[in-house]
């Protein structure tokens, strides 16, 4: 069995055990939702289509982390006028994970993965421009999965951690994750977004 659901303005294909990311939710990680905004409902030849909604059909789903997006770069300029603009963003994202989908075609579940329970100690270093899931994990490997920790980091200390992990990551530069670790520390997230949108995968221009 499949759904068709819309949540945040758009619109996805959706199984029970499948994983995705949608527009950011105001939801606690491992929280149970459910989304009742359900446009289809498809069951091997049985289909139902709504009108908007399908009456009666409901989505459950466990919220599984929340991130953001890679950076999207924009740039704006303008011939013979000396304008030129370059700025980023990366947008909020919900991870979720489809675990019940009910309807009058019946109904089909999946068990949601262990989610380690939230401490209240950490905190989203993914929030830092060059830093993803995977370095985030190196990371809380060496201890460190705080802002204030970041903060507090040696830059060489954060270089051995990336070159201890890989040839992958032994290139990356961590030069300016302290300081934006400083400012997300201290809350001062207007200065925060502006050292972001001068820098790319977390290097200054």
């Amino acid at each position: 069995m499949y759904a068709v659901i819309k949540t945040g303005g758009k619109q996805y294909k959706v199984a029970a055990g499948d994983k995705i990311k949608v527009e950011q939710m105001p939801a606690d990680i491992g929280a149970e939702i459910t989304i009742d905004q359900v446009l289809a409902i498809g069951s091997g030849e049985q289909f139902s289509i709504g009108a908007p909604l399908v009456a009666g059909a409901s989505v459950s789903a466990t919220v599984l982390a929340h991130g953001r997006h890679e950076k999207v770069h924009i740039f704006k300029m303008r011939r013979r006028k000396h304008y030129k603009k370059s700025q980023g963003h990366r947008q909020n994202f919900t991870h979720l994970f489809i675990s019940r989908i009910a309807s009058s075609l019946g109904e089909t579940t999946a068990q949601a993965p262990a989610i380690a329970a939230a401490t209240g100690a950490g905190d989203d270093l993914e929030k830092i421009e060059g830093i993803g899931p995977k370095i985030n994990q190196i990371l809380a490997n060496a201890g460190i999965t705080t802002f204030a920790q970041l903060a507090e980091t040696p830059v060489d200390r954060l270089k051995e951690l990336l070159a201890g992990a890989g040839p992958r990551y032994a290139g990356r530069d961590p030069g300016t994750w302290p300081e934006q670790a400083r400012l997300a520390a201290a809350g001062d997230w207007d200065a925060f977004k502006q050292l972001t949108d001068e820098l790319v995968a977390g290097q200054r221009k």
